[in-house]
């Protein structure tokens, strides 16, 4: 259940007055464009603004971030996210702290609410000194109009979905084993046009009459012509290869390109199959850690899959001030910061985690094999 906005009216760091919604409204359409709340809706609405935090200076909205958060399934464990953006501040408030208090009290209260770890739309200095780090192992890959008929497998179908299919997007969804746990608002949401930043459409993928994947595609600028990517994909991965071509010729676009994630290692085959070559690529946005100890502990199941039960019950999890402590079999690796941990957990598209793990005995040996974990893509919990 949705907490309630402070209900004072006092100038300062609150949530959000439902009342106040007109004036974010107006910050934001400043700030980035008009109408952005409206692409939003499954953060800004009157509703519910106990998570947009504000800075309120002479009755007026001079400063913004909100958050809207999920529980999130990663190899089967569940784990609590907060998807964070809208950083704003009106132009001629800038430069007298405002982001940096709204970033503190986010990250605070987001540790009250039992967070497991933030992901942020975009990077700045300010998220750089919360430990916010660009992360991920992944691949993005693309599909020029040359080879469209090298993706375009016989019996294959695509065309849009609507709102009465949300039911069978879910069930795909659903089968994903690195994935939001979305309310179906989600997917009418996106069903609305609008997916991560951008103009979309949801487009379901059918063989012989049967739904057996989607995509959610957006335009992705490069020069003059018009060029797509894929905002999201879920269901049976030949299904969504062999209908690439499909998609380009139906929209007429120079190329087509997608995001795979690292631990997506059938996509990866089934394109490179096909010819192509992926480049390495982090997830959407830069994450950082809110809760260490808790998440790490909401991930056993999972590393007693990897290790078993008996030495997964060996693995230690500590904060100690600044470090963050990793410790199996009486040995330790020490993370130096929040930066340096989150590097570890979700690893680096130049490895550079490998350098906490040299050296750090038992310990290094075991997360070696737990880890890095996958990390979760945007798609329509975009904020």
């Amino acid at each position: 259940m949705a907490k309630n906005p402070d209900p004072s009216w006092r100038d300062g760091l609150r949530s959000l007055h439902p009342d106040e919604f007109p004036q974010l409204d107006a910050l934001l359409g400043e700030v980035f464009r008009p109408g952005m709340p409206q692409e939003y809706p499954h953060i800004y609405t009157p509703d519910d603004t106990a998570n947009l935090r504000v800075v309120v200076d002479g009755g007026e909205v001079v400063a913004h971030i909100g958050t809207i958060r999920r529980y999130a399934s990663i190899l089967g464990c569940a784990v609590k996210v907060a998807s964070l953006g809208g950083v704003a501040t009106h132009p001629e408030h800038r430069g007298k702290g405002h982001a940096t208090a709204l970033f503190a009290d986010t990250m605070r209260d987001c540790r009250e609410d039992g967070v497991d770890f933030i992901v942020v739309s975009g990077y700045r200095k300010i998220y750089h000194r919360y430990g916010c780090r660009y992360v991920g192992r992944d691949w993005d890959f693309a599909v020029e109009k040359e080879r469209a008929a090298d993706f375009a497998d016989a019996g294959l179908e695509v065309r849009p979905v609507a709102d009465a299919d949300v039911p069978a997007l879910a069930a795909i969804y659903q089968r994903e084993p690195v994935r939001w746990l979305r309310p179906p608002s989600d997917f009418h949401n996106a069903l609305r046009g609008h997916v991560m930043n951008r103009p979309a459409e949801v487009v379901g993928i059918y063989e012989n009459g049967h739904l057996r994947a989607y995509v959610m595609q957006g335009p992705q600028q490069k020069g003059d012509e018009a060029h797509q990517s894929l905002l999201e994909l879920a269901g049976d991965r030949r299904s969504v290869v062999g209908a690439l071509g499909l998609l380009i010729e139906r929209g007429g676009f120079a190329s087509l390109g997608l995001h795979v994630l690292g631990c997506d290692e059938l996509l990866r085959d089934l394109l490179e199959e096909r010819g192509l070559e992926g480049k390495p690529a982090h997830t959407s946005g830069t994450v950082t850690l809110v809760n260490f100890v808790q998440f790490m502990e909401r991930l056993r199941p999972h590393f007693a899959e990897a290790l078993g039960l008996e030495a997964a019950a060996d693995m230690v999890f500590r904060q100690r001030g600044e470090q963050l402590v990793f410790g199996f079999g009486g040995d330790q690796l020490v993370a130096p910061d929040q930066g340096a941990a989150v590097e570890l957990i979700f690893g680096t598209t130049d490895g550079r985690e490998a350098e906490l793990l040299d050296g750090s005995g038992r310990a290094g040996e075991a997360l070696r094999q737990i880890l890095p974990l996958p990390g979760l893509w945007y798609g329509p919990n975009y904020v």
